[in-house]
């Protein structure tokens, strides 16, 4: 399918920047390809199709995603490269702009990728083709095959109604928009059959799911889908992916708390640790709540794992407003962070704040907070030592130690030694030392 020229079985290539979500949806528009006769191949190789899967949210995910465009242009000679993903929506001809980009697709018309490939092939020479289009209904990018065949994700939401000062994510991923319950349920019950032991639910501002949909005039929401899957007849986990503070609600931590199906995980972005910086974010909390929230989930799931997101050097923080977020995190049970740097997004209130941090005391901050990390992660895998706790072992083994691998419902991850027949297994593994990010275990009989 290069330019000009129609392959009996064409090759395509893939490189992603960015998110889990982003990767997901890669994986999925492989699968699409695959369905079409394209043959799969590394990123790097000679192709006759290259798509970046590119991301905006800070000014070095803008950068990566430019050098894979420039990257995939040289590798391929002849090959149509298509700039697709978040960057491509929210600046469609800059990335036009880059020498041998052929296509530009944003986040809302990727089903018909193929489609427009071919309508590219028959106009060679001609100015690069930009679809974007205002943002549709749910779009699904089903993945049937995953890597390690263990865990399956399932986007169920995407776009964000929120607009926190430093985002550009409603901009590249358009308002929330929810995928029905009945498709949801439909796919989960497919991935459960192909043998699937543990079912990840996904999605931009996964919190605000269904909020957008009814059934039967009855209100659909995070908690409704949750209780569905648990009727599901099957001995899969499930685990929730990213979710905001303002959604998370006493009857959500009933239901997490009260069902062994439901891993004791969550990913609860924090931002900062002062209701200062947090109200110039447009956070809808304060410190205190943030607080609050953590301890009763912590009261209720003891054994949970909980992981925040922190920015630092957001506009107008100081070394006060820092120091009152590095405490904060210290004082509580938070099992692990990521931390990122404030980048400013054209077209977000941020960008045009006062008291912008300089880049050095940016990189510091980040630092001691990388520090602090490693210290809560430390922390939380040792106080499981001596306890047996059920993990599900991937189906490969670890590349450096030739050990099983696997994840434990509250998101530890483990090496231990045993045969083959444990891989897409869940067993019970007692946790005997910790080695960097990791725990060491021993099978139990």
């Amino acid at each position: 399918m290069k330019k000009g020229k129609l392959e009996s079985r064409p090759k395509a290539s893939f490189f992603t920047v960015g998110c889990k979500l982003n990767q997901y949806e890669t994986e999925g528009l492989k699968e699409h390809f695959r369905a079409e006769g394209f043959e799969i191949v590394p990123f790097g190789r000679e192709a006759d199709v290259v798509i970046v899967n590119t991301c905006t949210v800070t000014a070095r995910a803008d950068r990566r995603s430019r050098q894979a465009l420039r990257k995939a242009a040289r590798s391929s000679s002849g090959a149509i490269v298509a700039a697709v993903g978040c960057y491509a929506q929210v600046s469609p001809e800059r990335l036009a702009s880059i020498p041998g980009v052929d296509l530009v697709v944003g986040t809302s018309q990727r089903q018909r990728l193929i489609e427009l490939l071919r309508q590219r092939q028959q106009n060679p020479g001609g100015q690069p083709l930009v679809c974007r289009r205002e943002f549709s209904d749910f779009e699904c990018l089903d993945i049937t095959s995953f890597d390690r065949h263990t865990r399956a994700f399932v986007k169920v939401q995407e776009g964000c109604d929120n607009r926190c000062a430093y985002c550009i994510v409603p901009s590249a991923r358009g308002p929330s928009r929810s995928r029905s319950l009945e498709d949801t349920l439909r796919q989960v019950n497919r991935l459960l059959n192909w043998g699937y032991q543990e079912i990840v639910l996904s999605g931009v501002c996964l919190g605000a799911y269904g909020l957008d949909l009814s059934s039967d005039g009855k209100r659909i929401d995070l908690v409704e889908l949750l209780k569905r899957l648990e009727g599901l007849n099957a001995p899969a986990r499930y685990r929730l992916s990213s979710i905001e503070p303002s959604y998370i609600s006493q009857e959500l931590a009933r239901l997490l708390a009260n069902s062994p199906k439901f891993c004791p995980h969550l990913h609860i972005p924090l931002q900062s640790g002062d209701t200062e910086i947090l109200k110039k974010m447009r956070r809808p909390y304060s410190a205190e709540q943030y607080q609050d929230l953590i301890w009763m989930l912590k009261s209720r799931m003891p054994d949970m794992a909980i992981g925040a997101d922190v920015i630092v050097g957001f506009p107008g923080e100081t070394g006060k407003h820092f120091q009152n977020t590095y405490r904060f995190i210290q004082k509580l049970p938070i099992g692990y962070l990521h931390v990122f740097r404030f980048s400013p997004r054209k077209g977000t209130a941020a960008y045009r704040m006062e008291g912008h941090v300089d880049e050095y005391t940016k990189t510091l901050r980040s630092q001691r907070l990388r520090e602090l990390d490693q210290q809560k992660r430390r922390q939380f895998i040792s106080s499981f030592l001596g306890r047996s706790l059920p993990v599900l072992f991937e189906t490969r083994r670890d590349r450096q130690t030739g050990l099983l691998t696997g994840l434990t419902s509250n998101y530890i991850r483990v090496l231990a030694e045993g045969p083959d027949e444990f891989m897409n297994r869940i067993a019970k593994v007692r946790l005997e030392r910790v080695q960097e990010r990791k725990a060491i275990g021993r099978i139990e009989p």
